[in-house]
């Protein structure tokens, strides 16, 4: 071996020397430039520049023309030097001025593509500042526009639709980025801000913004509502309902809105709303939303429900006469914390809302209906999310914290982030104790409420929490438990880990031994009919998970023997039995399922009978019927059912 000289070392560490240099400098320039990209690459906003604080809104309504059009005055900060124009997302809005509240000057501006998202059109307002503005700097922009009678966040419900059948109703759906259609704004969930809400419309109907209600005024034919919104929101959960609606208080701070033939039905079945807040805020920290309110909606409603502050949406699918479905609400109570208060940065972070708030929900399940509940719905998640797993063939979709995709955020958010979240979760209390992790629970909402956060953020406070605590209430050394966190396998791998906790108990295996009765053409004990909801669940999907042992002739008898497709109320364990029913070619049920997609316009339910007729060969037969009923859908359902059908 021949050693260098001297002269050589110093030659070789001073290209090593530059060597390091370059690449330093090489990353704080990725590390730039991925900042300003990955803020949120479903927005086409200027994000890294300029911030909105505030904006005030005036809309006018116009429910039987399809109308919404007025003026939007932002009030943006900068966050940078020399900036030279503010860029806003849009979707087919017209606009007709570009102003400075303040100075009045008249401001050029341009509407272009942006193409980054590939399954939907989305637009670009550029505007042309007449000077370079610098960091700190404030400026007030008005814009007057008008939303298109198409726009993708509003649906226009005609009077047949409704529950009334008299009047029209029209309500707004804006996660996840169909916010820009009725409002040219930062469409993205790392931008929070206040508002305030100006409504006009006739006075024969009401208007409600997610917002606190200040006061009204009467002007010949038009009433005009004025809402504010003094806590900083992203614009996915800005939300509008109007038409013929009356409401009923429920208890000291919570309340429910729904159309007149509707509300008594609805508050009976949503009786335990208040219990739900109380039950949940004794864990967490103190709910600072003030009053808690929930529209119900007709069925057109794409979703469960959706936790617009002050004015949760939910379908009227829960409404089903024994409250067995009222966990819903108790979901988008918990939102009131985890993504309202505490929200993910972007919609790669989407999880940090929902699983946490699978985690919270269940917590109101244990402490008002004990373990067996909590356990059961517990069976049900992770069954239903080690599924999805399997049956996405896309590893990154399965990820908890996945990379965007460019068909537009509804592709990463799935189920996974649901359940897999709440999983997740659980493997962190179990790590540190229950106790504990409530108390990392309000410190996390201590440390970032109000702000829009990354997972990183999430994990630097749990493990500043737990360094903390002591050897004895962990029965482990702090460093050496946080060292033990599989953090890696839960965030950034595909699947469901198989550490992930399995829940079972003996009502679980009753149901579960049920189903593989009928799988194995046993003598079945007449037990069903005893079963409650969570039961009838997971016997469905027992069979479900079995599907190639079912055939049409089973079907049947389990049909002849629990009359399931007579009895049935609930569209969750109808949904469940229909699917089945379809793919083994059991015709009793097709009347009944086409009644049944007439009566409910929830995404999670009508899909997956779309795809199971299509899988079944009956392409042709389902088209027809989505041709009569497709107008009485939601924008966001026909999406997913046209790309189906494609």
């Amino acid at each position: 071996m021949v050693f260098p000289s001297c002269t050589s070392w110093f030659a070789l560490y001073g290209i090593y020397c530059t060597f390091r240099l370059i690449l330093k400098v090489v990353g704080y320039f990725v590390v730039l430039t991925d900042r300003i990209q990955l803020i949120d690459r479903y927005s086409a906003a200027n994000l890294h520049e300029v911030v909105s604080l505030h904006y005030d809104l005036d809309l006018f309504i116009d429910l039987h023309n399809h109308i919404l059009n007025g003026t939007v005055v932002h009030r943006f900060r900068f966050i940078s030097s020399d900036v030279t124009r503010i860029v806003l997302d849009t979707r087919d809005i017209k606009v007709h001025k570009v102003y400075g509240k303040d100075n009045k000057k008249t401001y050029d501006y341009t509407i272009a593509p942006f193409n980054y998202i590939t399954n939907m059109k989305n637009q670009q307002l550029v505007i042309y500042l007449d000077t370079k503005y610098g960091y700190g700097k404030e400026l007030n922009i008005s814009i007057v526009y008008s939303a298109a009678k198409t726009a993708t966040a509003v649906n226009w419900v005609s009077p047949s639709q409704t529950f009334g059948k008299e009047h029209p109703f029209m309500y707004t759906q804006c996660e996840a980025i169909e916010c820009r259609s009725i409002i040219p704004i930062q469409d993205s969930p790392s931008v929070k801000s206040t508002f305030d809400v100006r409504l006009s419309i006739n006075k024969t109907y009401k208007a409600i913004a997610s917002a606190v209600f200040v006061g009204e005024e009467k002007k010949e034919n038009i009433t005009i509502y004025n809402y504010s919104q003094k806590i900083p929101v992203p614009s996915y959960l800005f939300a509008l309902v109007a038409g013929e609606i009356e409401y009923k208080d429920m208890g000291r701070r919570c309340r429910v809105y729904a159309e007149p033939s509707k509300l008594n039905e609805s508050v009976t079945e949503l009786s335990q709303m208040e219990d739900f807040l109380d039950t949940i805020e004794t864990v967490l920290t103190p709910y600072i939303w003030g009053t808690y309110s929930v529209v119900v909606m007709p069925f057109s409603f794409p979703y469960g429900g959706m936790e617009n502050p002050y004015l949760t949406f939910v379908s009227p699918s829960i409404i089903v006469g024994d409250k067995s479905s009222a966990n819903v609400v108790a979901h988008e109570i918990c939102h009131s914390w985890f993504g309202n208060q505490v929200t993910g940065k972007n919609w790669s972070h989407f999880w940090l809302n929902e699983g946490f708030t699978v985690y919270a929900e269940r917590l109101i399940g244990l402490k008002l209906n004990g373990t067996r509940y909590y356990e059961s719905q517990s069976r049900i998640g992770g069954d239903n999310v080690r599924t999805l797993a399997k049956e996405l063939k896309d590893g990154e979709l399965t990820k908890l914290f996945p990379n965007v995709y460019r068909d537009g955020p509804d592709g990463i958010m799935s189920n996974i982030a649901y359940e897999k979240g709440y999983l997740f979760l659980k493997y962190l209390e179990d790590k540190i104790g229950i106790e504990n992790f409530y108390g990392f629970l309000r410190a996390y909402l201590t440390s970032y409420s109000y702000k829009s956060i990354e997972v990183s953020d999430m994990r630097r406070a749990f493990e500043a929490y737990t360094s903390k605590l002591t050897k004895e209430s962990l029965n482990a050394d702090p460093k050496d438990l946080l060292a033990d966190i599989e953090w890696s396998t839960w965030l950034y791998k595909g699947g469901i880990p198989s550490i992930a906790k399995n829940y079972t108990n003996e009502f679980i295996e009753k149901a579960i031994k049920l189903a593989d009765c009928y799988l194995t053409d046993g003598e079945c004990k007449d037990v069903y009919g005893k079963f409650g909801l969570d039961l009838r669940i997971i016997f469905m999907r027992q069979l479900l998970l079995h599907n190639n042992n079912l055939t049409e002739a089973k079907i049947k008898i389990i049909d002849n023997d629990n009359k399931v497709t007579v009895t049935e109320k609930n569209p969750e364990v109808l949904t469940l039995w229909y699917r089945m029913a379809i793919s083994k070619k059991y015709t009793d049920v097709d009347e009944k399922v086409k009644e049944f997609l007439k009566s409910i316009g929830r995404q999670k339910y009508i899909v997956r009978l779309y795809e199971a007729y299509v899988h079944s060969g009956k392409k042709e037969y389902i088209q027809n019927i989505y041709k009569e009923l497709k107008d009485t859908y939601h924008p966001i359902a026909q999406r997913a059912i046209d790309k189906i059908l494609a």
